[in-house]
């Protein structure tokens, strides 16, 4: 090439040639993207100047990215990272009436990085059919290669949403496959600026989802889903072509990244596209999939994409470190929900499988009200559990309440104002804002548990116990509350409107009711203006601090406020992913106001629970550290949010610092009294400190407020178990496991109720129940193995240990799980590195050493007592 010399000098290498030209192809190329595009053929003159080649290459790179839309288009991001121009022959286009084979070209469609597409006809079926070639005439080239092993992958797939491969063919040196001609209209010209109506949406994606669901079946990956892959023709049916970047997965794990994404290809697909992952670099899977299906159907209800950029850099930037922009309102919630699972930066937080995108998408589509599908997911079987064990339940609440007044020294004579907020029923004619109606129920019940003298009971206890439509008298005796309130909201947009009353609960008589009005940066406002009128009319006295409180009500963004309240919302569901989901969207409340100190306070409750064992997936001291940050952040903006105390105090409580855990929680408890969750923390820090009975009296406080909480009820048991009152545990969480059947941590702890009523036999059917269910986390098959050991199984404990040992060496396992099946083996040599292990990380496991009854029998071994001095729970020093 003109221009360039030999890097030896005397001797020309034509490979080195090759490799310093097509570096300045890619430069010149970035360069001229870099820039608008007006001011582009000025650049490249500039740059290029006599050379032919060189301008030629450049402006079929510029072409190619600006035909992404082309169906056959792998798009300019994949031919930057080939180590030679793929554009560097000739391209000889076939004339229409020309043959290709038993095939007459009959038209083009379009042009791709890798060749030409046309349509023809295959005069011995009868039928049109479209045949994909390439540029080279070299069969056995990088090209050939990719296009054969296209036609190999996509002809292993049988599906009627999947371009059909009919066969694959060479005329005069050409490679060629022959396929489905799809019928229609690509998703990219259907959508462009025009939104497609959110239903039409859904039909697409159920079978985009399902078509992807069946590659991923087959262990194959497509790595270029984007709308100009797929046609949707006059009826609706849609048909995912260009399976020329997929990748087979290794064999038996669909999930793995491939490591065979490096390379000349390891940036596949088209920019818009790409997840974070892909990249940033570490390769991808199928959950790179399910991203570029939330960015389809983003792009299908928006008409626009959801991370752009003037430059492939910003483009970049925004999808690796960017929220993606907000969607309409008139987006329903529940398929917003479905997209943003989708595009969750981290992949572990998205839907782990296409075939979960279509069941949530299929949820979506049969409730044709636009039900929130996540809410309902969440809830069918909490429903379910609560209208077959309400009956089973009511002595559990009637025990509770009497147990309380027992426990706070309250007489029978003695008045205690129970309240029960009622969910705020969704009145606006749009469904997709009951998860604001949700969030205004959890904000009504906090301020007004925050009033004093008043016992608020939880939203979902208060749910649970309406969800037969019984009466007031009876949904009050079962939350054991003398008064309801209940509310409508009627309007979300510029103004939040909600109607309130007040109902006697013996009687079903409304003895107050009211609308309150306030446009909705002052839903805050609206919020202590509700408040302030139920005060007056339950008859409360305001303290000084809760007077002021509800009049310093501050204005907020409404996208600020929604993001938070999806923040709650996914934190309320606790689990990894949806933790993960969470922080996301706290995290854009936060960027978008980041004086807003709820939204701290929530995303450290969110790292909290990152570095427990039920949930946390890593060590967790980083964790600690972020959510001590955050909560801290969110005291300095509010030194009196109680959820912001609540937090720190779990912070200190598992990093030991056990005076400061004290003092922050008992302030979160003062706050506000009626959050069942400060108390049932704190509850958790007395039993570490083996002070059973205040630890008993708080659980129970917590029971009374949230009577249908599986957590709460789950955590009652577990303090009865420290306590050495095994029937009482038993009973406890039998019943809570009767009341929610698939939370498994109630049944994790029934186990060790059982083991410390002397029932190994019955202990390890219960914990069975839990491996065997699909729960074989290393806490499910620590509990497991520790039953086992008990009853005398040896065998297959040690092969339950094993698994835990073999897991460990590949991922993150708590070390305390590995501790206690080793404890339970009698192994103490080898029991006590693995405990000294998790104290060095400070995991959880390790504040509860002092009161495990599984370690009565090791109370006096020096290593043990080595061990509590460290955690500063030695109560001999």
């Amino acid at each position: 090439m003109a221009g360039v010399e030999s890097p030896l000098g005397d001797s020309p290498d034509p490979a080195g040639n090759d490799r310093l030209r097509w570096a300045r192809v890619k430069a010149l190329f970035l360069g001229a993207m870099d820039r608008p595009e007006s001011e582009r053929p000025a650049f490249i003159a500039g740059q290029c100047g006599d050379d032919a080649l060189l301008r030629r290459d450049i402006e079929a790179l510029l072409r190619s990215d600006e035909a992404a839309g082309s169906f056959c288009e792998d798009g300019a991001p994949r031919l930057l990272t080939g180590g030679a121009s793929p554009l560097s022959t000739a391209c000889h286009r076939l004339d229409d009436g020309a043959h290709l084979g038993s095939y007459v070209i009959t038209s083009f469609i379009g042009e791709g990085g890798m060749g030409e597409v046309y349509r023809a006809h295959d005069a011995d079926h009868s039928r049109d059919v479209a045949i994909k070639t390439l540029r080279t005439s070299a069969p056995d080239s990088l090209e050939g290669a990719r296009l054969l092993r296209e036609a190999h992958h996509a002809s292993e797939l049988s599906h009627p949403n999947i371009c059909e491969i009919y066969e694959v063919g060479e005329a005069d040196l050409l490679p060629y496959i022959v396929m489905e001609y799809a019928r229609g209209r690509t998703l990219n010209e259907l959508c462009r600026g025009t939104p497609l109506a959110p239903e039409q949406a859904v039909g697409v994606a159920i079978q985009i989802s399902d078509a992807v669901a069946h590659a991923h079946g087959r262990g194959i990956v497509h790595r270029d889903l984007k709308s100009a892959n797929v046609v949707v023709d006059e009826a609706g049916k849609a048909t995912v072509l260009d399976f020329g970047l997929a990748k087979r997965l290794p064999e038996g794990d669909v999930r793995r990244t491939v490591e065979s994404f490096t390379g000349n290809d390891a940036l596949a697909g088209t920019l818009s596209y790409m997840a974070p992952e892909v990249l940033a670099g570490a390769g991808g899977d199928t959950r790179s999939d399910i991203w570029a299906l939330g960015v389809l159907l983003y792009e299908m209800v928006t008409g626009a994409l959801p991370f752009d950029g003037r430059t492939p850099f910003e483009t970049s930037s925004a999808i690796i470190a960017d929220p993606p922009r907000p969607m309409p309102r008139q987006v329903p919630f529940a398929l917003r929900l479905v997209i943003e699972r989708c595009l969750a930066k981290a992949p572990r937080a998205r839907y782990q499988r296409a075939a979960d995108v279509r069941s949530a998408l299929a949820a979506i589509e049969r409730h044709r009200s636009w039900t929130v599908a996540v809410q309902l997911l969440m809830r069918r079987r909490r429903a379910v559990a609560a209208a077959a064990c309400l009956l089973l339940a009511l002595p559990l609440v009637t025990w509770s309440v009497e147990r309380v007044r027992q426990t706070t020294g309250a007489g029978a004579g003695d008045v205690v104002k129970t309240l029960a907020v009622l969910p705020v029923e969704n009145a606006t004619g749009d469904d997709g804002f009951s998860y604001y109606a949700e969030g205004l129920t959890d904000a009504l019940i906090a301020e007004t548990g925050a009033l004093g003298p008043v016992r608020v009971v939880s939203r979902i206890s208060a749910e649970q116990a309406t969800q037969r439509r019984q009466t007031p008298a009876e949904i009050g005796t079962a939350l054991g509350a003398a008064m309801l309130v209940q509310g409508q909201l009627h309007g979300v947009g510029t103004s939040i409107v909600l109607n309130m009353q007040l109902i006697d609960a013996p009687s079903g008589r409304v003895v107050w009711e009211d609308r309150f009005e306030r446009p909705a940066r002052e839903v805050l406002a609206l919020q202590a203006d509700v408040v302030a009128a139920l005060a007056t009319h339950v008859q409360i006295t305001l303290a000084p601090r809760a007077r002021q409180r509800l009049s310093n009500a501050r204005a907020v963004s409404p996208d600020v406020y929604e993001a938070y309240l999806k923040g709650r919302y996914d934190w309320n569901r606790r689990t990894p992913a949806s933790i993960a989901s969470a922080i996301v969207h706290l995290s854009h409340a936060l960027m978008l106001d980041p004086s807003y100190a709820p939204a701290y306070a929530a995303l450290a409750d969110c790292y909290n629970q990152q570095a427990t064992l039920m949930v946390g997936t890593d060590s967790p001291q980083p964790f600690r550290a972020m959510a001590a940050d955050s909560a801290i952040r969110a005291l300095q903006i509010d030194p009196d949010l109680a959820e912001a105390h609540a937090a720190l105090g779990y912070v200190k409580h598992y990093t030991w610092q056990w005076s400061e855990a004290e003092r922050e929680l008992k302030r979160a408890v003062d706050l506000n009294p009626s959050n069942p969750l400060s108390r049932i923390w704190y509850a958790n820090l007395l039993m570490s400190r083996t002070r059973m009975d205040e630890a008993l009296r708080q659980a129970f406080i917590a029971r009374e407020l949230d009577p249908f909480s599986p957590i709460i009820n789950a955590n009652v048991g577990w303090i009865l178990v420290y306590a050495r009152r095994p029937q009482e545990a038993i009973d406890q969480l039998t019943k809570t496991v009767a009341m929610s059947p698939d939370y498994t941590t109630a049944r994790w702890r029934l186990v060790k109720a059982l083991l410390l009523a002397g029932r190994p036999a019955d202990a390890v059917t219960e914990a069975d129940r839990v491996v065997q269910g699909g729960t074989r986390s290393p806490a499910a098959l620590s509990v497991l193995g520790v039953a086992l050991a008990h009853a005398h199984d040896t065998e297959r404990a040690r092969l339950l240990l094993q698994q835990l040992l073999n897991q460990h060496d590949r991922e993150y396992v708590a070390p305390g799980t590995i501790a206690d099946v080793l404890l339970a083996l009698g192994d103490l040599d080898a029991a006590f590195p693995w405990m000294e292990r998790a104290v060095d990380e400070g995991s959880n496991w390790a504040a509860y050493i002092a009161g495990d009854p599984a370690n009565d029998a090791i109370g006096n071994d020096p290593r043990f007592r080595r061990l509590l001095v460290r955690t500063g729970l030695d109560t001999t020093r």
